[in-house]
């Protein structure tokens, strides 16, 4: 009777300590790439992103080519050929969904602040968000140290687009 307490009491610490140890696992488990790795959705907020950022394209396993900088405007009516030849919904990031992907503990020297097997060699540069800040003035998230800040709608800046998954 003793014994047979004893294993249910180590069966279930076992289990507990299981659970704990895959913790770790799962939380890797936040971005998750599409059938063809073009896309990576985010389990936390259901956004599904471009993997590589506009004007690189994805081969053998990583982001390839040249980033394109675009101004605001232009990223913006980007987007949206974008959207209207794949038939989704494509955009440019609020600016808290942008601010969202980045990783602060991901960046250092030579190496994005984003998640790098999510997003593989990401631009060492600014990225457009589609938020305002008054008259002329757009959001964008730094990723060569994970910040923000605010940039005249004329200046270039790189682009990854975003939709949702619904």
């Amino acid at each position: 009777m003793l014994k047979r307490k004893l294993t249910k009491k180590l069966t279930s610490w076992f289990l507990v300590l299981g659970v704990v140890a895959a913790l770790p696992a799962l939380a890797a488990e936040r971005y998750l790439p599409s059938a063809d790795e073009q896309e990576i959705t985010d389990s936390r907020t259901g956004l599904v992103w471009r993997r590589c950022a506009e004007g690189m394209s994805w081969k053998g396993g990583t982001c390839a080519e040249q980033a394109m900088f675009l101004n605001h405007f232009n990223a913006t009516a980007h987007a949206a050929k974008v959207a209207a030849a794949a038939g989704q919904p494509w955009r440019l990031p609020t600016m808290k969904e942008l601010s969202g992907i980045a990783s602060v503990r991901d960046a250092e020297d030579g190496k994005a602040a984003i998640n790098p097997a999510a997003f593989p060699a990401t631009p060492l540069t600014r990225f457009w968000s589609s938020s305002a800040v008054g008259r002329g003035y757009f959001m964008y998230v730094s990723f060569v140290e994970g910040s923000a800040g605010e940039g005249e709608r004329n200046s270039a800046g790189a682009t990854r687009l975003v939709r949702s998954s619904k």
